[in-house]
């Protein structure tokens, strides 16, 4: 199964390459799926076994409460079987490689493998990347959308990029990695994220380093590893911006020829973030801002699908045909640009708040993990805090639920943490030498 894990892993982040770039069959895209579906089957063979003794039991009460939200909209709006199932395929896909890491063994040797596909992949995005800008180039083109590396979006392949980089200072921290290896891939893998464009770089990376840097600094040393993270930004930022500016020189379709000028601009970023569409059935270009106020202003004018939504795979589109698309995809298809807009729809403001509640769970275990295992785990652990407070806020940027390349990794790196936590726990608990055993207890040992 280990083997197993680490082809799924490294198959997510090419299934959709693949299958686009060399033609190869269409349902090729839904192995992932089928992979989780072996999962499933061990995780219910190994869990039985051990009664799930890692996996703590708020998680099974907040996954538990997501089924509840679930049937409880589903009962308020019938929905067709195939448009059910093409949501479940987006929303729960992933969630068994959550459960894999508390049944499966794991070693420091296995997650170190890991780790190392986690990084090869990332160093395999960057000349995809500039191949990928070249073409643009050459074709007279100037967005760089295109340059999405094999994850096929701009904004999830900065996301993934800025993720590892995170990882990386983390096991820095823990003096896993050396500082030059460190400062060199530092910037190798961030350079993808400056030819294709992706403004929001300039927020996600200083958020999650100094998130990193503050969650997992030692108390006496989070002054010097937060000074080291300040001129790492400047470095990056006196590389990012003349890069991104010189992208921009040549483009008609852009006012914006300075991207400091652009967020020191507050009609621009206003205009960035909002274009006042209006409501449903806008023909103007839909902003993230929009994305937020329109279909709650929709769903507030019934309580109950405000709380609860208008169920799973009422928003989700299908590449299966229009038996399995959602029920209101084509009325709200404009504004499904973020992750926010699809869970707000499908599971309503409750549904939103289990969410919010297991993303909190894993950083509070993340938390835990970092600071009482010093083993490679803790040194993921680490880098795991800014990666998690980067994935929370990236619910209002991108519709990353739909790419399995980063919410399986996600998910499953965030079960070993989790895992691990339980793991401490239990040890914690247990005496660690038979002396302990005579200083609980003497009165009941018999003399």
């Amino acid at each position: 199964m280990q083997a197993f894990t680490l082809v799924l892993l490294c198959y997510v982040m090419f299934s959709d390459f693949l299958v686009k770039t060399l033609g190869l069959p269409p349902l090729l895209r839904f192995l992932p799926e089928a992979m989780s579906g072996i999962i499933v089957l061990y995780v219910l063979f190994a869990g039985t076994r051990d009664r799930f003794r890692l996996v703590a039991p708020k998680y099974w009460f907040a996954f538990g409460a997501m089924v509840v939200v679930i049937v409880c909209a589903l009962v308020n709006n019938p929905t067709g079987a195939g448009p059910v199932l093409s949501g479940m395929r987006f929303h729960l896909r992933a969630a068994p490689l959550f459960f894999l890491a508390a049944v499966l063994p794991m070693s420091d040797n296995n997650i170190k493998r890991q780790l190392k596909c986690l990084l090869a992949l990332g160093l395999l995005q960057v000349p995809v990347a500039i191949y990928q800008r070249y073409i643009i180039d050459q074709a007279g083109r100037f967005s760089g959308d295109d340059v999405r590396g094999t994850v096929m979006d701009s904004g999830i392949l900065s996301l993934y990029l800025i993720c590892v980089v995170l990882i990386l200072t983390g096991l820095l921290m823990r003096k896993r990695i050396r500082p030059r290896w460190y400062a060199l891939l530092f910037f190798i893998l961030l350079f993808p994220t400056t030819i294709n464009e992706t403004k929001v770089t300039v927020i996600f990376l200083p958020l999650g380093l100094v998130a990193t840097l503050l969650l997992a600094g030692e108390p006496g040393k989070r002054l010097k590893y937060l000074s080291m993270g300040v001129v790492a930004l400047l470095v990056a930022g006196a590389l990012f911006i003349p890069i991104y500016n010189y992208t921009q020189v040549h483009n008609p379709f852009k006012n914006e020829r300075d991207i400091t000028a652009f967020f020191s601009d507050k009609k621009k970023l206003g205009k960035y973030l909002s274009s006042d569409v209006g409501g449903l059935g806008t023909k103007k270009d839909v902003r993230r801002g929009d994305a937020v106020i329109v279909p709650l202003e929709y769903l507030a004018q019934d309580p109950v699908k405000l709380m609860f939504g208008l169920g799973i795979g009422a928003v989700s589109p299908s590449q299966l045909g229009t038996n399995f698309e959602g029920t209101y995809y084509l009325l709200f298809v404009k504004f499904l640009i973020i992750s926010f807009t699809t869970f707000l729809l499908e599971f309503g403001l409750l549904g939103l708040m289990v969410i919010g509640v297991l993303f909190w769970m894993v950083f509070f275990d993340t938390l835990t993990v970092l600071r009482r295992d010093d083993s490679l785990v803790g040194a993921l652990a680490a880098g795991w805090s800014g990666v998690v407070v980067i994935f929370a806020i990236d619910i209002f940027y991108t519709n990353f639920h739909e790419f399995t390349s980063v919410t399986y990794l996600y998910w499953y790196f965030s079960g070993v943490i989790c895992a691990r936590c339980v793991s401490l726990a239990y040890k914690e608990r247990r005496p660690r030498h038979p002396a302990a055993i005579l200083e609980k207890a003497p009165a009941e040992l018999p003399l």
